[in-house]
């Protein structure tokens, strides 16, 4: 992971953030219209009116679709409007409550009061699942599938369950509060108030649902994307129909074909850095330690070639957590790299890559240059002066002619200045 961008603040820091979301001007604006549009249910229409309550609530979950969908891509203010949702996603979620509601019921005629009470809280353990599946492909009959609420619990761990509670717990308020303000208001404004608090608790929680998927979207090989998908621009990355490829491939638990698919491409033809970057996460998401080294050493070269050595530090460093020993490609890339890494203030990458280099490359012309680089680390970073003295003092005999002899002594007499060295006893 690259030091790019700051870490993810993870949801159980951000409830009370999460429950104001549908404070915000777009959200309010919308809970409060299709709450007030609830008012045609007064009207003498029959089955029209009938219809009409029905296209609210699928209006209702487009623009919680929307909201999940933009948290999902870190975006943490509700759009103004759902434009990247189409009718039949609303329509799918009304027919998706139906099919919970009736195994529910099932479970209950078929097991008893004790075996439908499990069913039942394994129905409410899926059903946050259930909804980001079927808010990410869009495919109701994978969104019914078990396997498909088990293999999204297994991907999340934990945090789904602690925010499938929490989806539970939001459901429980509303009905609390519900209860608690709308016998003491007038008919009609308890209808408008019944229908605004279903409408918040509807939007928050699909902004949580959304917001675990953008919190954990490299565990789950999720790429979030920063713009909504209808403006994109195909010209912004020479690779987006890829990317958008691998994206729809991990929606669907398709992770290894993802990852097939993105090392062939780059094998073949290479990649821009946004693919080698989701090849990185597909990886990382298999666990495939071995391939994310080789990877990491290729483009890091790569990287490198194209004068990207931040970039190729940052790679470096992921390597390295991998594997403490691991090398670059070539030995001629250490003393970049490990000079850009004491630039960007990596110390322990500069350290870890020109450690024991001189066993590795015995004869190459960098040995002065990389541990002259590690003595001052050792001296000016770490307080390790003594280290520093001794790998000086080796220098100086091994290499007393080389071109750094001058500026390795100054050093070291530096440091005698800085904190004289104990005499040996006599």
């Amino acid at each position: 992971m690259t030091t790019d961008h700051p870490p993810i603040e993870p949801f159980w820091n951000r409830l009370r953030e999460i429950s104001l979301y549908p404070a915000h001007s777009g959200a309010l604006t919308t809970i409060v219209v299709l709450a007030l549009c609830r008012l045609v249910g007064y009207l003498p229409l029959g089955v029209v009116g009938w219809l009409f309550q029905m296209l609210i609530w699928v209006a209702l979950y487009k623009y919680a679709f929307e909201c999940l969908r933009a948290s999902a891509n870190g975006r943490l203010k509700p759009p103004e409007i759902a434009v990247s949702v189409e009718d039949s996603l609303g329509w799918s979620q009304i027919w998706l409550q139906v099919a919970f509601f009736a195994l529910n019921l099932i479970g209950f005629l078929l097991l008893g009061p004790v075996g439908g009470a499990f069913v039942a809280i394994f129905l409410a353990l899926a059903l946050p699942g259930a909804i980001m599946s079927l808010a990410m492909d869009e495919n109701l009959g994978h969104a019914l599938n078990p396997a498909t609420w088990l293999a999204i619990m297994g991907r999340f761990g934990w945090p789904y369950i602690a925010v499938a509670a929490l989806y539970f717990m939001f459901n429980i308020s509303q009905r609390y509060a519900q209860a608690l303000v709308l016998p003491f208001l007038p008919p009609v404004i308890s209808a408008i108030a019944f229908h605004f608090i279903t409408g918040y608790a509807v939007v928050a929680t699909f902004h949580l649902m959304g917001y675990l998927i953008y919190q954990y979207h490299e565990e789950v090989g999720y790429e979030p994307v920063q713009a909504p998908p209808p403006l994109r621009n195909v010209r912004d990355d020479p690779d987006q129909a890829t990317l958008d490829e691998v994206a729809r491939l991990v929606r669907d638990g398709q992770p290894d074909a993802a990852s097939e698919l993105v090392g062939a491409q780059l094998r073949g033809q290479g990649g821009s850095e946004a693919l080698h970057a989701q090849y990185r996460k597909l990886l990382a998401l298999g666990d495939r330690r071995d391939e994310q080294l080789r990877h990491g050493r290729e483009w890091i070269s790569m990287l490198l070639a194209q004068d990207k050595d931040r970039r190729a530090v940052d790679v470096a460093r992921e390597c390295l957590e991998l594997d403490p020993g691991f090398q670059l490609a070539h030995p001629d890339q250490v003393s970049r790299v490990a000079q850009k890494a004491v630039d960007a203030g990596n110390t322990q990458v500069a350290l870890k890559l020109v450690s024991g280099f001189h066993k590795r490359y015995p004869k190459h012309a960098d040995i002065p240059q990389n541990y002259l680089l590690a003595a001052k680390l050792l001296a000016e970073r770490m307080g390790k002066d003594a280290e520093a003295r001794a790998l000086l003092d080796q220098l100086t005999q091994a290499y007393p002619n080389h071109a750094l002899a001058a500026d390795i002594a100054a050093y070291r007499r530096f440091l005698d200045k800085l904190t004289p060295a104990t005499s040996p006893a006599r």
